[in-house]
């Protein structure tokens, strides 16, 4: 991957030359791994243990790069984005573009804070009522007379039950 971008010519040729090390580095290791697995039992912990440390190393080394890549790019676009602005003639706006329709909205607005309202009195005058169900359900206890039968409620929960005698 040879890098190309609008900075000094130096960084560029230092980049690429950072850039062809690591792919003859690449290169190498793979063939140090082959010649570690040739070693003897006895010598092969030792450079199979050299050898990752070479790995992680390069590893290591590619990711600054990568780093420092993505970090001169991100300031190139920022120079070019700030030339740009600084480049750019800026006009006054037209009347129809600055104008906003919140007229709707606010009319929206409007309708959904009265039915929320309007939702509120009717939970209220619901939990009056059964409020009022309540009390009276323990006023009911009368005994009434019926046909010359007398019937006598009996609460029981929030059923009464009529008992005649």
């Amino acid at each position: 991957a040879v890098v190309s971008t609008q900075s000094t010519g130096g960084d560029v040729s230092v980049i690429n030359q950072i850039i062809g090390l690591q792919e003859q580095l690449a290169g190498d290791c793979e063939r140090l791994d082959i010649l570690v697995r040739k070693e003897p039992a006895a010598k092969r912990h030792n450079s199979k243990y050299r050898y990752d440390q070479l790995i992680q190393e390069s590893r290591a080394l590619n990711a600054a790069l990568q780093k420092y890549h993505r970090q001169h790019n991100e300031r190139e676009k920022e120079e070019r984005e700030r030339s740009e602005l600084l480049d750019r003639q800026f006009t006054a706006n037209d009347n129809s573009d600055t104008i906003l329709a919140l007229d709707a909205a606010l009319s929206f607005n409007d309708k959904v804070t009265h039915s929320d309202r309007g939702l509120d009195r009717l939970l209220d005058t619901g939990t009056q009522a059964l409020t009022q169900l309540r009390e009276q359900r323990s006023t009911l206890a009368v005994s009434y007379c019926f046909g010359g039968k007398h019937f006598s409620p009996v609460l029981s929960n929030h059923l009464i039950i009529l008992w005649c005698y």
